[in-house]
């Protein structure tokens, strides 16, 4: 019998144990699962452990993707791969944070019946378990290798190093004059402004606008290259002043998302140089998110769009005497704790399965699964080409009819893609979608690899919000996706040296 050369053991215990932990976690999902179904006299207790199960399932298929997929250490999550992350954001948002279902609900929360929770939490469960084995089975040799040959292409047209001290500061520029000119024709700066605005007018340039001030993270991302994969010292100063400036913005826009969208464009460029997660960084982005970025936004957005109407301008500029507020009225031990809870009651994304299927299909009619392709393509088109192509707004629609807000109330439910394929014709397309889902996304993860290419760190960092988060329903996910690639492209080739290729004699 021929011995494993010893090279190979490391690797070997690393497989052994993905697979012991996957068995356990499932093992575990199993016996929660069990639970719960012994529990079904008592719903609330039946959805404690219902949200552990999924917690364990999703831990568990997050083992045993990388058994099959990972030759590298730990699970994929320093390598910035998306499957990885997107398991980790289901076990958290659909599963742990679903435990907040044993507490009373308001708003529209209350709307939900906890046996439509209860369903919900299956509903996710195959749904993740159909993602996993879409991303297991990926779209095939073929269509892997034309991928790949497309980013090595543009990698053989442009250089790995950011091509000069002023690259990130071109590219932050195009940026911000796009933030302006959308806040001037539309008079919303992100969640500031009138929200009727967002709902009921729309320009034909908006949607260009809106995805060209994308590019400031990540000329962000530019400047954190240069500074921990590159070693320019001077490029640490273009580093600080621009994270402040996107902290600056997230604020003023009344926007979480900015802060953590800023603090992944820092992150991945150094794990990707460090080959390691940055610890120290990531506890220290968590504890101000924690301590001063949730508490301002809360005191903020209650100052734009409380009792009083204030403008634009008037919001902004009680940005600073709340963040001083925020700063100076509170300690580390009184807000750790209700941000905590603030937090998992707004991550929690069990609610819009939940109304969904509570609705669909008896209350309201399920739309047809033609739609799952024909609106994307529908979507695609420019308004500047399309002037009378109808406004996009599926949250605000779907808070309508499915929670019975009325018209005047400007809110934007996340619907999910696994709840927006179920509203389109139940279990098939859910399982058959979410399985396509998988395969895009390793297909992705194949192509993409963060620490060798430089190039592919920008694109990981405009796909992770929709890919990961996946609070965007499926129409708007895939019809972003044309739009963010075109972008990328723009981006790499503003950011990086291009390369003078001979031609051959």
């Amino acid at each position: 019998m021929t011995a494993v050369p010893e090279v190979t053991q490391p690797a070997l215990r690393r497989v052994s144990w993905r697979i012991i932990g996957g068995l356990t976690c499932t093992a575990a999902a199993l016996c929660l699962l069990g639970a719960a179904l012994n529990s079904s006299a008592e719903p609330t207790h039946a959805v404690i452990w219902g949200s552990l199960a999924l917690t364990a399932q999703a831990a568990g298929l997050l083992c045993l993707v990388n058994v099959a997929t990972s030759e590298q250490p730990g699970l994929g999550l320093a390598n910035w791969k998306l499957g990885p992350w997107t398991l980790v954001w289901y076990g958290v948002a659909f599963g742990f944070a679903s435990v907040t279902w044993s507490q009373p609900q308001t708003g529209t929360a209350a709307e939900i019946i906890i046996s439509s929770v209860l369903r919900a939490l299956w509903l996710v469960a195959i749904g993740m378990t159909a993602w996993a084995l879409g991303y297991l089975t990926g779209c095939g040799r073929v269509v892997q290798q034309c991928a790949a040959r497309a980013v090595s292409a543009l990698s053989h047209r442009f250089a790995t190093e950011v091509r000069g001290p002023s690259a990130p500061w071109i590219l932050y520029a195009i940026g911000l004059a796009a933030r302006g000119v959308a806040a001037v024709t539309t008079g919303l700066v992100g969640y500031v402004g009138d929200p009727s605005l967002a709902v009921s007018t729309a320009t034909g340039y908006g949607q260009i606008f809106n995805l060209l001030s994308l590019l400031c993270p990540l000329a962000l991302c530019g400047a954190a290259l240069q500074v921990y994969r590159e070693r320019l010292p001077r490029a640490r100063v273009t580093l600080a002043v621009l994270l402040a400036a996107e902290f600056a913005y997230g604020a003023a826009a009344g926007g979480k998302e900015d802060f953590v969208i800023a603090v992944l464009a820092v992150v991945i460029p150094i794990s990707a140089a460090r080959r390691r997660l940055p610890k120290l960084a990531v506890i220290t982005g968590i504890l101000i998110f924690l301590v001063v970025v949730i508490p301002f936004n809360q005191a903020y957005r209650s100052a734009a769009r409380g009792s009083q109407h204030l403008s634009t301008s008037q919001t902004i500029h009680q940005a600073p005497d709340i963040l001083r507020q925020t700063v100076t009225g509170r300690n580390m031990v009184t807000a750790i704790p209700g941000s905590v809870t603030y937090l998992m009651q707004r991550i929690r994304e069990i609610d819009s399965p939940a109304i969904i299927m509570q609705r669909a299909g008896g209350q309201i009619p399920f739309s047809s699964p033609a739609l799952l392709v024909e609106a994307p393509v529908v979507d695609i088109i420019p308004r500047a080409v399309w002037p009378s192509k109808p406004i996009l707004a599926t949250g605000y629609q779907f808070s309508q009819q499915y929670y019975d807000l009325p018209s005047t109330v400007y809110t934007s439910s996340a619907i999910t893609p696994v709840g927006d394929l179920y509203r389109h014709g139940g279990w098939i397309p859910v399982i058959i979608g979410m399985a396509i889902l998988g395969c895009v996304v390793r297909l992705l993860d194949g192509v993409l690899d963060v620490r060798t290419n430089p190039h592919a760190i920008l694109l990981v960092l405009l796909l992770f919000p929709a890919l990961v988060k996946g609070e965007d329903d499926w129409v708007t996910l895939l019809a972003s996706i044309p739009g963010t690639v075109l972008l990328w492209l723009f981006a790499v080739a503003v950011l990086f040296r291009p390369l003078h290729l001979r031609r051959p004699v």
